[in-house]
């Protein structure tokens, strides 16, 4: 009972992006139950989404030795393969992900985006469209098929993709991301030459390179470093006013002192709040 309490805080940590606390809460588990397979998928999402690839796929292989034949293990080892840059591996787990669980419209997106992130466009765009196709009430591989025709220079059809997948869930949160994207690029579109150069440069920010992507900047962190300076200014302040009152004799205003006092306590929360959140 206890673990399936931490799995579950586990995935709820996930779902509103808190993937370094997930992954911190996990660590434990998989440490004391092996072999436990949910909790090293689950573990495996957290190392994917904190971009850190080789973990990921380590925390995959793992699950995939318990589920040697689990769909589910196929795919997260499948996804780690394609953030680690290791497109073939990730190409081939994806199909035999779907070779256990024909059908599975994830497991068919899960293969149309590997050949995307591999740059076989073409390809993706064909396992794509007859996913789509089969699996018509999916909306995630309407958009993911979106995404590849958009790819492959073809964003009208890509525009209808995505308004399938919105007539399918209104409100779906991808196809909206993916519309938007597709505005802001057909404003650079004004002929047949900006069309291939807008497209190319879609498809090869799609791509991810041998080794993986490397971690983006950690906002978060960012934002503690921009507050522990506040910090230091602050005090640094305080220390010019001290050292001028005592030499030059200086008068300075009580309100001066009591407010840089405040400043430099309020920036030292604000540093201890963004760093425990990170």
């Amino acid at each position: 009972m206890r673990t399936e309490l931490l799995l579950d805080q586990a995935d709820d940590l996930l779902c509103n992006g808190r993937a370094g606390q997930a992954a911190t809460l996990l660590a434990p588990v998989v440490g004391e139950e092996p072999g436990n397979v949910d909790a090293w998928l689950l573990l495996t999402r957290a190392h994917l989404a904190l971009r850190r690839p080789a973990e990921a796929l380590d925390a995959a292989r793992a699950a995939l030795r318990l589920e040697p034949h689990g769909a589910e293990a196929l795919y997260w080892v499948s996804a780690a393969y394609t953030a680690a840059g290791r497109h073939e591996l990730a190409v081939a787990a994806a199909v035999s992900a779907g070779n256990e669980d024909p059908g599975n419209p994830r497991l068919l997106e899960r293969h149309g985006r590997a050949l995307l992130a591999a740059g076989r466009l073409a390809e993706a765009e064909r396992v794509l469209a007859a996913g789509a196709e089969f699996a018509h009430y999916d909306a995630d591989l309407h958009v993911a098929h979106g995404v590849a025709l958009f790819a492959a220079g073809r964003p009208l059809s890509a525009r209808e993709a995505h308004g399938r997948a919105l007539a399918i869930e209104p409100a779906h949160p991808q196809a909206q991301i993916e519309l938007r994207r597709l505005t802001a690029a057909e404003q650079r579109i004004v002929d047949a030459e900006s069309l291939v150069r807008v497209a190319d440069e879609f498809a090869e920010a799609l791509r991810i390179p041998a080794g993986g992507r490397r971690p983006e900047p950690n906002g978060s962190g960012v934002l503690a470093h921009l507050t522990a300076v506040a910090f230091a200014v602050c005090l640094a302040a305080l220390l010019i006013i001290g050292v001028l009152d005592r030499v030059a004799s200086l008068d300075v205003p009580p309100a001066l002192t009591v407010a840089l006092l405040c400043a430099a306590g309020s920036a030292a929360c604000a540093t201890a709040l963004t760093r425990h959140r990170s």
